[in-house]
């Protein structure tokens, strides 16, 4: 199953008018699942496998974690798994939509190197 998900404590996908309009088009044409803290994103995974496509924010609210926190914990399960429908999948893709220059940094940077290893690049 393919499904897009949207990581966000307060925005909604129209709120992000600073990305690129490839990312804005898949905003407006496809359908999305909002998650407003790491929970949410779990509840989702269990339910539906992982995402092809992720939009992240990075600071997610007091005691919620950051989506660098999710990022990781992907990774890991990742890595651990066999089940094809909780690995990332070769089109996976993703956009880091925060406002928070380190922390976009920092999600891009784990989830470029890991996918490039992944590939074996």
């Amino acid at each position: 199953m393919t499904w897009n998900l949207f990581i966000d404590d307060e925005r909604e996908l129209t709120d992000v008018t600073w990305a690129p309009w490839q990312v804005r088009e898949l905003y407006r044409n496809e359908e999305w699942k909002i998650a407003r803290n790491g929970t949410e994103v779990m509840d989702f995974f269990l339910q539906l496998g992982m995402p092809s496509y992720i939009s992240f924010d990075h600071d997610l609210g007091e005691d919620s974690g950051t989506g660098y926190d999710i990022v990781k914990l992907l990774v890991d399960i990742d890595m651990k798994t066999t089940e094809d429908m909780y690995r990332f999948s070769d089109n996976f893709s993703f956009y880091v939509h925060s406002q928070n220059p380190i922390g976009k940094a920092n999600i891009e940077g784990y989830l470029n190197n890991y996918l490039k290893h992944k590939k074996g690049e």
